[in-house]
Order: structure tokens, then C-alpha cells, then sequence
């Protein structure tokens, strides 16, 4: 029941939170509602408790709902960083074409390596099984895509021996922690999938029945769609509440830093007339047909999970989360595998990029994202996986492992999310979430309208993300637009009500 509540309120305040941002964009806002430091923001409440942050999710004993998406080869460099993410989560693609290249004839390597090193340094390993395009597929890829030469999947010619590699694939993994599983990845883009939606469904039914069959106790996530596809649904569902100026609005919001840099796929839009046109568009229906199968394969309970990716300003957040929350059941967990943040130009400062990790993480965990995990740990040296040849997606440390102050946070969050009690912070114009182990909180806070003074007690410490945190000498700390975060032993209701 708690879940069903929380995902109802966030569902019935997400038109009510963004109703806040479109007026401070317009600048129709009152004071209290202005957000200082940035673009507008609000997250969703906690449920029936009114977002005082007595609501929430807990994870298990030493497990984090964060992770990071890093390269096994540079392990030895992220190692000592590593050891500071035990009870976090991975992922990383299993591809049958590259497994089985030539039919019969099988290396797992590369994968036993990365499953051996999650072991080593206590994190959890999660497989996305796509099939890839080869001999299983009877055709040639048409969508070749970057140094690793990794192409679209399309259906198997033969479902059969489908179903007896996922079979394989689960006996091997489940013996190294892995239990669970996404069929395919990012299916609304072409270049990762070439078959249909049927098709993609009866791939998912398929895999699903065998990865159960081997692993009872596995999970099974869907394909997990683009970041870039949730705007086309959360525009589609505001036209159909015949809320235009919304639409507009939180299309404009939720692509603020992808505008112009996809050509008519993602153009800034300033009529409803135009906003339809582009969801009519060949990708449109695509990217609108695939969201459905993913809230359809949710509904059967054919995956165990909806797998989100997530990429775009932490202003956004609000939108996805409350979108998620009306297009999938009740008590459906709801897992960000990929969250990161893109900047077209990079050319935010370091505090900006830390400032932009720490909110968007904040907000996804409040809005009842189970897990959140980074993508990248850590760029390429020469940024080699960036047309722009700039670090548009942010990484935790630099290329060499040196620990940036995201890494900083991220680390921090880790800690003090093992184990904890996770709750949402919407009090008046204080936004956030808080992790909660036994007496003791750890929160993260900024302000949506102006400085706001929080009484944390005796003996807390706070500091802005990314810093060391200091002890508060006065009992009270002020919260401005910027991150804070702060660990007390004050009861976390008495914390928030002093705001």
C-alpha cells in the first residue's frame, strides 16, 4: 500500500509541480515560488504524509540504490574508487552476435572479466542481452556505431536457439551474482533495434519465460527506452488532457539542452500545431509505440521492472518522474540504469556539473526511482565516445581515476544511502531527499525560493556537494539554491518542520 500511495500522489503532483516551473519561466511566479541559482525545479511529494520526507523506500542491509557504468579495462586506475561503491550496481551489454560470432562457437570472456571484478569489489552486475545482427539474425547490420563496431539487434531467425542462449547465458551468470536481466537496449532508436514492436514484444515474452525457467529468483527488466523519448510521451500526454501551453512548455524544458542538436527530431517548439507535427513525425510514432510496449510488457507482468534512461537538465526530472508514474502500475519498481548529463556545449564548470549530478540524482531517488546508476564513472582520455570530441556527458572522476568533486558526492550519497530509509523533501520551498539509517539523516536540500533556515541540532555537519562537509556550530543551517548536504541526529519530521 505505501507504494500505491506514493505513486499515486507523485502522479497527481507532477501537473501541479510543473504548473510551478512554467509560471516562474514565465516570470508569473510569486516570490516564494522563484528559484535562485538556476533553472526552475520542483520534486515530486511524498505521498500522503505531504512531502515531509516521512515517506518513502528502504533499501536492504549494505546496499545502495546508487551505481556507476564503467570500462573493465581501466579497472586497475578505478579500483581504489571502486571499493567505495560496494553495494552499488553495474550493468553492462551482453551481445549474442559478438558472444557467438560464428554459430557454435562461444567466448564469454569479456563478460566473466567484468562479472569477476563487480564480485571483487562488492558491487551487484546487471546484463543487458541483446541479440546484435549476424548469422542469428540472417542479415547484415545496417547501423554500425562507434569503435567497438556495435550494431542494431533484429529478431532471431530461429526463437528456439534465442531461447537456449538467454538459457545459457542466465546458468553461467547466476553462479557470478548476476540476477537480472533487460531484453535489448534503447529500442526506439534504429540503430538499436530493426524489428517491430510484436516483434520486440514476443523477443521479451520469450526471454522472460527463460531467464525465470533458470534463475527463480531473477528480476527482469524491459529494453529501457532513450532519454530522448520521454518528451514525445510527456508532450503527447498533456495534449491529450488538451493542456497546449503545458505541452509546449515542458517539451521546451525537458529538451533545454538537446534543442538543435538532432536537426527536426528535437526542434524548440512554440505552438501547439507544431509540437503535434513533431510527434507525428516518423520517430515520433516510433518513440510513442515503443514507451506503450514498455507500460503494456509492464502491465502482464512480463518485466519486473521499468528501465529508465535519463540524461537530460535536472529541471527535467519532475516531468519523467511524474510521467512514470501515470504509465506504470502500481508497485512496479521503476530503475534509472542510465543517468547522466548532457551538455551539448560542456562547458559548464566543475561545481555546475557536481551541483547538476547531485540534483538530478536527489530528485529521481524522490520522485520513487529505485536505483540510479551514473553513466560514466569516467570519459576516454580524448573523449573519443563524443562526436564534439568534448566531455558532454559528465564523468565521477577524470580519466586517469582522479576523483572529481561528483565523485566527491556520489561517494558520500553511497555511504549514506546503504541501508537507509529514502524519503522525499518537498517542504515549502525546500526540495530534496533524504536517507535515513537508524538516528541519524543524511539530506540533501536546496531552496526554490530564496534562503531558507533549517535547524539541524547539535553536533550535524554540512557542507555544498562535492566539499568536505564542517561541523554547524549554531544548530542551523541555510539552504539556498545550491546543494547542501547535511547529516544530523535530529529527528528527520522535527528538521523539515523547523524549514
Amino acid at each position: 500500500m505505501p507504494h500505491r500511495r506514493l505513486r499515486r500522489a507523485l502522479a497527481l503532483l507532477a501537473a501541479a509541480q510543473f504548473t510551478l516551473v512554467l509560471a516562474a519561466c514565465t516570470g508569473n511566479a510569486p516570490p516564494s515560488a522563484q528559484h535562485t541559482g538556476g533553472s526552475p525545479s520542483s520534486a515530486p511529494s511524498g505521498g500522503p504524509t505531504g512531502g515531509t520526507g516521512t515517506d518513502g523506500t528502504t533499501s536492504a542491509p549494505g546496499v545502495s540504490p546508487l551505481g556507476a557504468k564503467w570500462d573493465k579495462s581501466r579497472v586497475s586506475a578505478f579500483g581504489p574508487y571502486l571499493e567505495s561503491l560496494r553495494g552499488t550496481t553495474t550493468f553492462t551489454e551482453l551481445v549474442w552476435c559478438d558472444v557467438e560470432s560464428q554459430q557454435g562457437q562461444r567466448n564469454w570472456r569479456q563478460i566473466d572479466d567484468l562479472a569477476k571484478v563487480a564480485q571483487q569489489h562488492g558491487i551487484s552486475l546487471d546484463i543487458k542481452i541483446r541479440v546484435g545482427a549476424c548469422w542469428a539474425t540472417g542479415g547484415q547490420a545496417q547501423h554500425v556505431r562507434g569503435v567497438r563496431n556495435k550494431t542494431e539487434s533484429a529478431m532471431p531467425t530461429d526463437l528456439g536457439q534465442y531461447r537456449s542462449f538467454v538459457r545459457d547465458v542466465v546458468d553461467r551468470y547466476k553462479t557470478m551474482g548476476v540476477h537480472t536481466y533487460a531484453v535489448e537496449n534503447e529500442v526506439n532508436s534504429a540503430s538499436f533495434w530493426s524489428g517491430t514492436p510484436e516483434q520486440l514484444t514476443a523477443l521479451t515474452e520469450a526471454a522472460a519465460s527463460e531467464i525465470r525457467s533458470a534463475d527463480p529468483t531473477a528480476k527482469v527488466a524491459d529494453a529501457g527506452m532513450s532519454s530522448t523519448s520521454y518528451g514525445y510521451g510527456i508532450a503527447d500526454q498533456l495534449l491529450s488532457q488538451g493542456k497546449d501551453d503545458v505541452a509546449v512548455q515542458a517539451w521546451n524544458t525537458y529538451y533545454a539542452n538537446r534543442i538543435g542538436t538532432r536537426g527536426e527530431q528535437i526542434p524548440q517548439v512554440g505552438s501547439a500545431d507544431q509540437l503535434r507535427t513533431v510527434l507525428a513525425s516518423d520517430q515520433g510514432r516510433r518513440n510513442l509505440a515503443y514507451l506503450a510496449v514498455a507500460t503494456s510488457l509492464a502491465q502482464r507482468g512480463v518485466t519486473d521492472i521499468r528501465q529508465v534512461h535519463f540524461y537530460e537538465p535536472w529541471s527535467a526530472a519532475p516531468l519523467l518522474t511524474g510521467y512514470l508514474a501515470s504509465h506504470t502500475p502500481s508497485g512496479h519498481p521503476i530503475e534509472a540504469w542510465e543517468v547522466g548529463s548532457f551538455w551539448k556545449n560542456a562547458n559548464g564548470s566543475e561545481q555546475e556539473r557536481t551541483d547538476d549530478m547531485t540534483r538530478t540524482v536527489s530528485l529521481l531517488l524522490a520522485g520513487d526511482i529505485r536505483r540510479v546508476i551514473w553513466l560514466p564513472l569516467a570519459t576516454s582520455a580524448d573523449n573519443s565516445g563524443s562526436a564534439t570530441g568534448q566531455e558532454a556527458r559528465y564523468g565521477l572522476l577524470d580519466p586517469d581515476g582522479t576523483i572529481r568533486s561528483a565523485g566527491v558526492t556520489m561517494r558520500d550519497l553511497v555511504a549514506a544511502s546503504r541501508g537507509a530509509r529514502i524519503s522525499p523533501v518537498v517542504r515549502g520551498a525546500l526540495r530534496g531527499v533524504a536517507f535515513t539509517s537508524g538516528s541519524q539523516s543524511t539530506l540533501v536540500l536546496w531552496s526554490t525560493g530564496g534562503d531558507q533556515q533549517v535547524s539541524v541540532g547539535h553536533g550535524a555537519t554540512a557542507g555544498p556537494s562535492g566539499a568536505a562537509a564542517a561541523p554547524v556550530s549554531s544548530g542551523t543551517v541555510t539552504v539556498h539554491g545550491s546543494p547542501v548536504i547535511v547529516t544530523t541526529r535530529q529527528p528527520l519530521a522535527s528538521v523539515l518542520a523547523s524549514a
